[in-house]
């Protein structure tokens, strides 16, 4: 008897379930480093999701084991949730760890930001419809649904960025053909390498054991607080943790991410070679894409740190990556945004034409 998925009117879901991993394949090895990847991830998401929630129908009487069927049913039911109710299920998350961080490293400005993103979500999700109904002013649901356009396209581009951060940090196997591995500092206090950083570095380190013909490089400048560069006082905790001596050098002139690989290319045995950049996990992403702008073949490798200080982080990182992009976000925005444009103009010679 032949299998029930072959017969079954839903076997046209398996073509786009296979487009769809092709899909994800081919980006992951031409263009890695884009948000495509993480594009091309959430497709392969959904297309798993439908495709299981159909075969879980579909199938009902055909396999006896309970657990496969109910399996599927979750699948299926997790993708919908994850994909329809993203924007509430962010902000309830950014708002319960942004105050578990404000609770365990202290109230600052930029510890504040998850709390003030997560809130602003639920409120654009919740309290501002229902003002929306209670006030009836055209101008005010207008920049309501102004609001809520701008938190449904930037949330879907943050799950697409962190999608894409994800892509970017698995690697199957040791690393091959590497020629150089960038460790990008993140700050001294005053001469000791903190625990951050020292992550980074056994990150690099374990690299450089990997790859016995990778040059290891220390990358950062001399910052506010710090009594010696970066580069320095991380080659020489490096050295003292199991880094090659004949393999070691440190860069100690940038003072930002985008230098820190413009300078260490400087610094290359073969700037055309594999370059390995190390950062903690969160900040890989945007050093990728800076690299992809400077022409650098990289990919990238990510050290870990506490959760709740990721996220809030990888919060910041997002914010950096749309000001590195914002001509393109205003484009894009704007033209989406197309409709609710439409309707002011609309709604403005409609009173002008009123006083008129």
């Amino acid at each position: 008897m032949r299998a029930a998925w072959l017969t079954s009117p839903y076997v046209f879901l398996w073509f786009p379930q296979l487009c769809a991993l092709a899909f994800l394949a081919l980006v992951v090895r031409f263009d890695r480093r884009s948000l495509w990847s993480g594009f091309a991830l959430l497709v392969c998401i959904m297309t798993v999701g439908v495709t299981a929630a159909c075969l879980y129908v579909d199938t009902m009487d055909v396999i006896p084991a309970q657990w496969i069927r109910d399996a599927m049913l979750w699948i299926g039911v997790l993708a919908a949730v994850v994909v329809i109710a993203f924007p509430l299920l962010l902000g309830v998350f950014l708002t319960a760890e942004g105050c578990r961080l404000l609770r365990r490293e202290g109230v600052t400005a930029a510890n504040c930001l998850s709390l003030a993103a997560g809130l602003f979500i639920l409120l654009d999700l919740t309290l501002i419809p229902y003002l929306v109904s209670l006030v009836r002013n055209g101008v005010f649901a207008w920049c309501s649904a102004l609001a809520s356009a701008c938190v449904l396209f930037f949330s879907a581009q943050l799950a697409i960025y962190c999608l894409s951060s994800i892509v970017n940090l698995v690697h199957i196997g040791k690393p091959k053909h590497l020629k150089q591995i960038v460790v990008l500092g993140s700050g001294l206090f005053g001469t000791t390498v903190p625990p951050l950083l020292q992550n980074r570095i056994l990150t690099g380190i374990r690299l450089q054991h990997d790859a016995p013909h990778a040059v290891l490089i220390l990358s950062g400048g001399q910052g506010p607080g710090e009594d010696v560069p970066e580069g320095r006082a991380m080659m020489a905790w490096a050295l003292q943790h199991g880094a090659d001596p004949a393999r070691t050098v440190a860069e100690e002139r940038s003072r930002n991410t985008e230098e820190n690989l413009e300078y260490s290319a400087r610094l290359f045995p073969d700037p055309l070679g594999r370059t390995a950049i190390v950062s903690t996990r969160y900040h890989v992403l945007r050093a990728l894409l800076l690299s992809k702008r400077l022409h650098i073949d990289a990919i990238g490798y990510g050290s870990a740190t506490t959760w709740y200080f990721s996220l809030n982080a990888l919060l910041r990182e997002f914010i950096a990556f749309v000001v590195m992009t914002r001509k393109r976000q205003a484009i894009v925005l704007g033209i989406l945004l197309t409709p609710l444009w439409l309707v002011a103009i609309g709604g403005i010679a409609q009173w002008a034409m009123s006083i008129g």
